[in-house]
């Protein structure tokens, strides 16, 4: 299962609303992912940490969404785990 949601913010938001479940990984753009404060980082990196998934970034998905993968599904070669 790998579903796609607009923004970080919305994929933790259907994540906590129990829209989406079997949630294991979240992959953001790597770019996207530096460009936020340590601070910001530090908040969703707790936030995932909190929920028992575990944020990745990769270069190559477009900044205009994020990936949310499944328990059963491997990580790409391209990913890097926050």
């Amino acid at each position: 299962m790998t579903q796609r949601s607009q923004s970080l913010t919305d994929a933790l938001a259907d994540v906590d609303a129990g829209t989406l479940a079997n949630v294991a990984r979240i992959v953001v753009n790597e770019d996207w992912w530096e460009a936020l404060s340590s601070g910001e980082r530090a908040t969703y990196t707790r936030r995932c940490a909190d929920r028992g998934i575990t944020l990745s970034t990769d270069d190559r998905i477009s900044r205009h969404f994020v990936e949310l993968v499944g328990r059963n599904d491997p990580p790409l070669s391209s990913e890097r785990r926050v």
